[in-house]
């Protein structure tokens, strides 16, 4: 995150140094936190002086399990929507357009694994709306140095081409009027100007969504997952070393050829006296295991998330309020990541409503509301119980947004709506007609008697 402030234009020299400083400093640990997402950690550079020892590298990855578990527990498609007391179908429409319950999850997911991510919003060939993820370890935020913080700039940079031998990098520097183009002879290059281009947008196109603490959400264990890991490859490597121990002979005048015959034979031929035995190393293993089991239990402690298969964490639930109480640390967490995902997804909608297109004023996008649902086995009974109870003092929009099968709140009041009339319709007076008949001078049976 750099800061600027905005009296100060954002010159090609200045680009320079905000692009090498991002690149030095701050990419190296962006791309460590995805290797480590990706099971590339640091037990893959163990080796031995003695190249015929085992040497295996396991990886056990509580970084990629810790991500999925807040990623499915605070953003899983269907779990956040919008909603408001305006009409903004239109708005709906470029979201649904973009698949927006997928870019949600992939937003939070960014966030999770780097400590931001980043989107990027854009005009389409068919004149549509967009918004995509763009790769945080390739972009960066330029924000104004005053109390506002308002977003000046963000600066993508990107290869032309990955399949020719050039190291050309394209640099797109986006403001709130229009976009340079910069190209970039490697990524600590010199910088050309290519040219400009005006975009659609009433500000900045871009949403930058910062973890509180702007660390990946493993950043904390990492040490330990690097210890498990250690503590983990080296017991293999013991039970493997044991599986090829050294045979002693005592009492054996053998040959080289002589013992390899022995071993293809597989029948040792001792002269009388000889003995044979294996040479392997005494290993405490309820010690290794209980060292694994503290570290693994350190890890999700220290992440603030439950181990989901653990039989610790299942056993004993009986009802949803248990499981809410055991989920108490990861919810504290959870909730300060969704007050910060909130803010950018409100930032999104924002920039929706200002494109030339859509015209929509500020107390629209201002109304709307963003409600996050947590992704938990639900207590069905016990909310429908709650639900009746609270008849006549709260609202039915608010009652119905209690339970979790219920995923359009305004389209299940106008079914309901539809629902009444049509009852209405169907047992009124209106509906009971004379069936009595009548003669040709429309007097009925019952007048000519």
């Amino acid at each position: 995150m750099f800061y600027l402030s905005k009296d100060i234009p954002l010159t090609a020299e200045l680009l320079q140094k905000m692009l090498n400083r991002f690149t030095l400093n701050v990419k190296p640990t962006l791309t460590k936190y995805k290797e480590y997402y990706d099971g590339i950690q640091a037990i893959a550079t163990k080796s031995y002086t003695d190249k015929t020892k085992p040497c295996n590298k396991t990886v056990v990855n509580y970084c990629k399990n810790i991500v999925d578990n807040y990623g499915g527990y605070l953003a899983t498609p269907g779990h956040i929507s919008y909603s408001s007391n305006n009409d903004i179908e239109d708005i709906m429409d470029i979201l649904r357009y973009n698949d927006y319950q997928s870019e949600d999850n992939k937003f939070l997911l960014n966030a999770l694994i780097y400590g931001k991510a980043c989107e990027l919003m854009y005009i389409d060939s068919a004149s549509k709306t967009r918004f995509r993820q763009i790769d945080p370890s390739q972009s960066f935020g330029v924000y104004d140095d005053s109390l506002t913080g308002d977003l000046l700039y963000f600066v993508r940079y990107y290869k032309l081409s990955d399949w020719d031998d050039s190291n050309t990098y394209m640099v797109d520097v986006y403001s709130d009027t229009d976009i340079k183009h910069y190209k970039m002879a490697g990524e600590n290059g010199g910088l050309t100007f290519t040219g400009e281009e005006k975009h659609y947008f009433s500000q900045c196109p871009a949403n930058i969504f910062y973890l509180p603490d702007e660390k990946s959400i493993f950043d904390c264990i990492m040490s330990n997952q690097d210890s498990f890991n250690e503590l983990l490859s080296a017991e293999i490597d013991d039970y493997a070393a044991f599986c090829d121990a050294y045979l002693t002979l005592e009492g054996v005048d053998a040959e080289t050829d002589d013992i390899a015959g022995m071993k293809e034979d597989r029948v040792l031929i001792l002269p009388v006296g000889a003995k044979a035995a294996w040479l392997t190393k005494n290993a405490n293993d309820a010690q290794i295991e209980n060292m694994l089991k503290r570290i693994h239990d350190s890890i999700y402690r220290i992440a603030q998330c439950p181990d989901f298969s653990s039989e610790t964490f299942v056993g004993g639930v009986s009802s949803g309020i248990a499981l809410q109480y055991r989920l108490t640390g990861m919810e504290n967490r959870a909730g300060t990541i969704e007050g910060e995902m909130k803010k950018a997804l409100q930032r999104r909608v924002e920039i929706i409503c200002g494109i030339a297109t859509l015209k929509l004023g500020e107390e629209v996008f201002r109304d709307i509301q963003i409600t996050f649902k947590r992704n938990i086995p639900a207590d069905e009974a016990a909310l429908i119980n709650m639900v009746n109870s609270l008849k006549g003092s709260v609202s039915d929009k608010t009652l119905l947004g209690l339970l979790p099968f219920i995923t359009d709140v305004n389209a299940e009041i106008e079914a309901l709506q539809e629902q009444k009339l049509n009852n209405i319709d169907l047992f009124s007076f209106d509906n009971f007609s004379d069936t009595s008949e009548t003669d040709e001078n429309g007097v009925s049976e019952e007048e000519a008697v």
